[in-house]
């Protein structure tokens, strides 16, 4: 009773509203009606929708697998371009080979299959293909993502080192006029005098914006240990000719000879970070 009224109800309303096509909407009620309510032609009817059914499932099944395959292939030519390259450049000092042929051709078509794949029914896609399709792009991603960090901190690095060269490079002059300065008042005899006190003034002034300048420098962060040592050894030699400054004639001996001392001291832990500083560097120059 209930298919014949949805039935009349649907005749009904072709009849007041007619669209063109009107008798073929009628002969397909009618064969849907004659097909219902004959048990013979309603059980005919459910097996040939259950075959059909199993046959669309198996239709997708299979073009998921063959979408999964053309997208798997393109992930794995994608994942080992962004190896090789991740590889050459991890232990190649630096260096690497692009492998644009197998990134391009396999995140070509990893993206085709996945357009393809996603496509299919979604019952039909298996957890294991989604699983490997996900694996495959976070490796060529993760590869690629390695190589450009790396090449963006090396690039910062690169230029951090150039910055604290022009630095050593424009305070070279400073030294050396610090330095001419202080080798005078040592190489001269005689009791301490004015301009004595007022070259190491001088040179106090000198070696305290060299201390700044350092100071202020960005190194890289394998270099920072030697700025800060740096830094301090300008700065405890701003101090040392300041209190070189403040002597006299009247000074005593001892006192001369306790800041001698410390100069010396501050020249030795100089050569220490010299040596050190030339032992890293050489080391990664062989590495």
């Amino acid at each position: 009773m209930e298919i014949r009224s949805a039935y009349g109800r649907d005749v009904l309303r072709l009849n007041d509203s007619p669209p063109a096509n009107a008798p073929q909407i009628r002969a397909s009620l009618d064969e849907a009606l004659a097909t219902l309510v004959d048990p013979d032609e309603r059980s005919a009817y459910d097996v040939r929708l259950a075959a059909l059914m199993r046959e669309v499932a198996t239709g997708s099944a299979d073009e998921s697998d063959r979408a999964f395959k053309y997208a798997r292939n393109g992930g794995l030519w994608f994942a080992g371009g962004g190896l090789v390259t991740a590889g050459t450049y991890a232990f190649s000092e630096g260096t690497y080979f692009l492998a644009w042929g197998p990134l391009i051709f396999g995140g070509f078509q990893l993206l085709r299959g996945l357009l393809r794949y996603l496509t299919v029914p979604s019952g039909a896609r298996g957890t294991t293909q989604l699983v490997t399709l996900i694996g495959l792009i976070a490796v060529g991603l993760g590869s690629a993502g390695f190589v450009g960090l790396s090449e963006t901190m090396g690039a910062q690095e690169a230029a951090e080192r150039d910055k604290w060269n022009a630095m050593i490079d424009s305070n070279a002059k400073l030294v050396d006029q610090a330095s001419t300065l202080v080798t005078a008042v040592f190489d001269r005899s005689g009791a301490w005098t004015d301009r004595d006190s007022s070259e190491m003034a001088q040179a106090s002034t000198l070696y305290g914006l060299i201390a700044d300048t350092v100071t202020n420098t960005v190194v890289p962060g394998r270099l920072e240990w030697y700025r800060t040592g740096l830094a301090k050894n300008f700065r405890d030699a701003a101090t040392i000719t300041a209190d070189y400054a403040r002597l006299s004639g009247r000074s005593p001996q001892t006192a001369i000879a306790e800041l001698d001392r410390r100069w010396q001291a501050r020249l030795d832990d100089l050569k220490q970070l010299s040596d050190r500083f030339e032992a890293q560097e050489k080391g990664l120059a062989m590495s």
